[in-house]
């Protein structure tokens, strides 16, 4: 599996070559993953979406958390999202776009956040 963090090396060049990149490099980590390690994978896609800075990438992360949720097939919030959350909302305030809010608004809503 390739780590989260080598996706976004020259991730303009990948994306242009290639449309899906994203969604391909994340289905290659999330493809064998139990419910189990998907949870204890959020606190890796957190620590990445907290680097962060680009309205496009915050996008992509969100939709990505959201899956490996998904995969976890857990609304029991992990701790690293409770401690992170109010930084997480910050970067999609100052750095997101429309995409990103409405993205991670959806998020909350499936997990019953506030």
């Amino acid at each position: 599996m390739k780590p989260l963090h080598e996706i976004f090396i020259n991730w303009q060049e990948k994306l242009d070559h290639d449309e899906w990149y994203f969604s391909q490099s994340f289905e290659e980590i999330t493809a064998n993953m139990t419910s189990e390690e998907a949870f204890q994978y959020i606190p890796v896609v957190i620590q990445e979406f907290k680097k962060l800075r680009n309205a496009f990438l915050i996008g992509e992360m969100v939709d990505f958390l959201h899956t490996v949720y998904e995969i976890a097939n857990t609304t029991e919030v992990h701790p690293t999202l409770v401690q992170e959350q109010e930084n997480i909302e910050k970067i999609i305030l100052e750095f997101g776009d429309d995409y990103s809010l409405q993205a991670y608004n959806e998020f909350k809503k499936s997990l019953r956040l506030n």
